[in-house]
């Protein structure tokens, strides 16, 4: 089953800051963030996703049954 997603925020917290070019792509960005994070450079990862509203009552739906 695939669920929409309408809106995802990433938030990172670093342990000793972290410094990105400004001419850098809004894709080479993310991506440097990323291999940040996966290198262990990352004090904290936040995760929040949003969901269209119908989905989220069939999701709700299906752990009930669980």
């Amino acid at each position: 089953m695939s669920i929409e997603v309408s809106h995802a925020d990433l938030k990172v917290k670093f342990k000793n800051g972290f410094t990105l070019s400004p001419e850098l792509s809004a894709v080479e960005a993310l991506n440097a963030v990323l291999k940040a994070v996966k290198n262990g450079e990352a004090n904290e990862v936040n995760i929040a996703v949003e969901y269209h509203e119908e989905d989220v009552e069939d999701i709700q739906d299906l752990e009930e049954e669980e």
